[in-house]
């Protein structure tokens, strides 16, 4: 059998030679995508260097406050909110830095202040916007009278209610200094002068005009003294509140309380009144 040589073995060559024109082009894209890095690479820095800049600006003495505006204040002067916040102390503060939660939890420490916000108008005014809290009462108390909110904190201490609206003067609470909550004198509890302040609360203003007082009797509940009229107005518990408050001011208003020892509205669909004895 004839022997079949096998064919001749070529060495590797490493593949087909590359055309010089794909060497250019590849190169060429190699340093494309270096100058591309490298453009990519001074923006960051330079971006990074703006940023660094401008926060240097921002926490320089040159961009402190220099005018504080104070909003929405009635009763509390501009000049003790900004004592409150220290915005225009002797240490500067800076525009980045006012409106902190400490600013502002001492701005609403006021009597007054029910909430406070922080606004800025660059480049050196801030704006102080406070919402001030409603009296809803005044509590009797020796030599003087505390007008308190709704949640009995004292707006103020007076011994003249004059350019105040008139308010229902409530009896049963300790004196107390502005800013702080009253407390109940005995035998009156929290519960009880809640119940007092809330009801101070839904007067409406023709009854207060009338010089309402409330107080707190054991065994019967809330009770009234409307004016000069000697009679006793028994309310009894919360429940109805706004009912018996208006028959209360309809009853002064058309009948009238001098007469009348007592006024019995626990049930203001049936008020009983009792004449005065002669």
């Amino acid at each position: 059998m004839r022997d079949i040589a096998p064919p001749p073995r070529h060495r590797y060559s490493g593949g087909p030679p590359v055309d010089p024109r794909f060497r250019r082009r590849w190169a060429e894209a190699r340093r494309a995508e270096g100058r591309r890095r490298l453009r990519v690479l001074v923006c960051l820095l330079f971006v990074m260097g703006l940023l660094g800049g401008v926060l240097g600006v921002l926490h320089s003495p040159l961009m402190r406050v220099r005018h504080v505006v104070v909003e929405g204040n009635v009763h509390t002067p501009s000049a003790s909110v900004l004592v409150a916040a220290d915005l225009m102390g002797r240490a500067p503060t800076l525009m980045v830095d006012a409106g902190s939660r400490r600013e502002r939890l001492a701005v609403e420490a006021l009597p007054w202040v029910a909430t406070a916000s922080f606004a800025t108008r660059w480049p050196w005014t801030v704006v102080v916007t406070v919402k001030e809290r409603v009296p809803v009462a005044v509590i009797d108390v020796t030599g003087g009278a505390d007008v308190v909110d709704g949640t009995g904190r004292v707006l103020m201490v007076t011994k003249t209610l004059e350019g105040m609206p008139p308010l229902p003067v409530v009896s049963g609470a300790l004196p107390a200094t502005p800013g702080a909550r009253i407390l109940p004198a005995a035998p009156l509890d929290e519960v009880q002068l809640e119940e007092l302040l809330n009801t101070a609360g839904a007067v409406p203003p023709e009854l207060s005009r009338r010089h309402l007082d409330l107080a707190y009797s054991a065994g019967v509940g809330l009770v009234a003294h409307l004016g000069p009229a000697k009679a006793l107005i028994l309310l009894g518990d919360t429940s109805s509140m706004p009912t018996k408050l208006a028959v209360l001011e309809e009853l002064a208003t058309t009948v009238g309380l001098g007469g009348y020892s007592e006024v019995d509205l626990t049930v203001p669909q049936r008020p009983a009144l009792t004449p005065a004895s002669n």
